[in-house]
């Protein structure tokens, strides 16, 4: 059992400690115990444990806890409505507030504050009525009809049961109230409604739920029933609570409702039959020890006797009914002594455990005073080792900072020599294109003006002198010819290629090509459509070609790429180039344009041409370029 006390989930042993509070209170008791003296708990249980355990200390008649505990968790709740609650968590609050002032409302009542149990029970109905929680309107207006009932004040109090009525959750709620009711118009002698509600009660409350219950209330029925003078029907109520109470084990409950059989008979007249019937109950009253019941027999006995006029046998019942009478009243002292044996060993336990805790509390106070020695001992000890700490913490974060900017202080210095490198780089393969073509024009020049201005001239003077080379002449000329040529051929194929129709498209390929030997980033082109492209206006193609030179001479010094990407589109009357690449980027609000974009931009201004930056820091940088092709082109290119 034990287990069961300490394991589990505890919203689940909380309600089965709930579920067990009047069948068993001590196992109730015990798991909410366990429950409130665990550490980790989440709020919203320790919550329900105090107000359970509130609920079972008036359950067995201990009001003061009862209230103790109830208070305890109206704190909880008081703080926990002090932070922001959703909709729902607040009216489950209410809910539990309501609760608690009923528990504190029914702790009143036991303890006879009837006036105050009332005042705290409004209470709870006000909190309830206002979130409409039909369940504890039905308990409270149920508890405030017994005080009124209590304060003698009765139809307030059939009022208050009806209104219960009303807002009942289940069957119980409603048969219970009955029961009230009834009993409240037994008080007033009308025995009549009386009737009508103690039997609407006992056919509505189901037999196998509480047998004795419902013995009991056929026992009440048949009561009301003998007051009103229907003996006949009172008997048969009589003999219902008895079959109930014999089929469940109850034997007092069935030989009381015997001692009540045989009155009726007696006031049917047959008193020959009541007597009988109570000397044969006798036996049995006195084998289960049940004397009280004994003691009603006798008393019966000898009113019959009295009555029918057989004083001897009277006179013996009613010495039978006195010792009786006797014998329970001693038993009631007995026991009451017993109670005040057991207050008085109680109270000498108490005082030896205050002797106890008095030499507990002074070794207590030698334990605390030896702690408060240590205490102050290590309370020096850490004020001279604190600052040394702090000292050493200081010098550590000295270091760190010292070593994170050398760190950063590296990382430029390798930036700045990599920029360096980048840059040489650039420079020499456009050093290397720009010798290659002055080497090929200088070649092509001197091909060109020298050699074939001196072929050209000798052709002239060869066929000038007709006559004398006549048999030659054709000759001659062929070979002349065909030297001019191949001079002229070769002069033009060492002259770098123009940027003409067919071949723009290649023309920046091979230039791409060349800067991607030299440099470390992967470069791609894509022209499309490449037909389009190399029909591009020739006053067009060197500004566009040194667009892109500039454009790759910025990515390659400052980008820090690993890919660039250059695609041109031609679409409607626009040629459109787009750049990529996925650098270090840069923040297009606070980089201002350098010499390198604002050449950029002057190209484009002649062309009347757009471009759009778009760069996010560690992102990269996409540039967006518009070119209207195929408009009026502007004097000025």
């Amino acid at each position: 059992m034990q287990y069961a006390y300490t394991q589990g989930n505890p919203n689940k042993l909380v309600e089965n400690a709930k579920d067990s509070l009047i069948s068993n209170p001590n196992y109730s008791y015990n798991i909410l115990s366990k429950l409130s003296k665990r550490k980790k708990i989440h709020d919203s249980i320790r919550l329900k444990v105090n107000i359970t355990i509130g609920e079972y200390f008036n359950s067995i008649g201990v009001p003061d806890s009862a209230e103790y505990y109830a208070k305890k968790a109206l704190l909880r709740i008081k703080l926990k409505s002090q932070r922001g609650n959703s909709l729902k968590e607040t009216i489950n609050l209410q809910k539990k507030t309501a609760t608690i002032y009923r528990i504190i409302g029914s702790g009143y009542r036991i303890s006879g504050k009837i006036d105050k149990a009332i005042e705290i029970l409004f209470k709870s109905l006000e909190i309830s009525e206002k979130i409409h929680y039909k369940e504890m309107i039905s308990k409270v207006k149920s508890d405030l009809g017994i005080l009124y009932g209590n304060k003698n004040e009765l139809d307030k109090a059939i009022q208050f049961f009806k209104e219960s009525i009303d807002h009942a959750y289940n069957d119980q709620a409603i048969y219970a109230n009955y029961v009230n009711i009834g009993s409240i118009y037994f008080f007033k002698k009308d025995f009549d409604n009386a009737e009508k509600y103690f039997i609407q009660a006992f056919e509505l409350m189901p037999l196998e739920k509480d047998p004795k219950v419902s013995a009991t209330i056929a026992l009440n029925i048949g009561s009301v029933l003998f007051e009103n003078k229907k003996y006949i029907k009172a008997i048969n109520y009589y003999e219902k609570s008895k079959n109930i109470a014999d089929n469940y084990g109850f034997k007092d409950k069935g030989l009381n409702a015997i001692v009540h059989k045989a009155l009726a008979l007696d006031a049917l007249g047959n008193s020959g039959k009541a007597i009988n019937t109570l000397v044969k109950t006798l036996p049995e009253a006195k084998k289960i020890r049940n004397l009280e019941v004994q003691k009603n027999i006798h008393e019966n006995l000898a009113s019959i006797y009295t009555t029918i006029g057989n004083h001897k046998l009277a006179n013996s019942s009613l010495i039978e009914f006195y010792k009786l009478k006797d014998s329970i009243s001693n038993t009631k002292q007995r026991k009451e002594i017993t109670e005040l044996e057991i207050k008085y060993e109680t109270t000498k336990k108490e005082k030896e455990i205050l002797a106890l805790k008095e030499n507990q509390l002074i070794k207590d106070n030698e334990i605390s005073r030896q702690r408060l020695l240590k205490r102050s001992s290590i309370i020096v000890f850490l004020i001279v080792l604190i600052p040394i700490s702090a000292l050493l913490i200081v010098y550590y974060q000295k270091l760190k900072v010292q070593n994170q900017y050398n760190l950063q202080k590296e990382e430029i210095h390798k930036q700045k020599i990599n920029s360096v490198l980048k840059e040489q780089e650039l420079k020499l393969a456009n050093t290397y294109t720009f010798a290659q073509n002055e080497e090929r024009n200088r070649i092509a020049s001197e091909l060109h003006d020298s050699v074939g201005g001196n072929l050209a001239a000798i052709k002239l003077q060869m066929a000038g002198r007709q006559e004398e080379i006549h048999k030659e002449k054709d000759t001659i000329l062929d070979q002349l010819d065909n030297v001019y040529e191949q001079v002229r051929q070769i002069s033009h194929n060492l002259t770098p290629k123009k940027l003409c129709n067919s071949s723009f498209t290649k023309y920046i390929s091979d230039y791409i090509d060349t800067i991607e030997n030299v440099t470390e980033p992967e470069i791609t082109f894509i022209p499309h459509p490449v037909d389009k492209i190399d029909k591009l206006d020739e006053k067009y193609k060197p500004e566009i070609f040194k667009v892109i030179q500039e454009l790759l001479t910025n990515a390659l010094k400052y980008a820090n790429a690993k890919h660039i990407e250059i695609c041109f589109n031609v679409y409607e009357n626009d040629l459109e180039v787009i750049f990529e690449d996925d650098g270090i980027g840069f923040s297009v609000d606070t980089v201002t344009s350098g010499i390198g974009l604002q050449n950029i931009k002057n190209r484009l201004s002649k062309m009347y041409g757009e471009i759009h930056i778009d760069s996010v820091i560690n992102r990269g940088t996409a540039i967006r370029i518009k070119i209207p092709t195929y408009n009026e082109i502007p004097q000025q290119i």
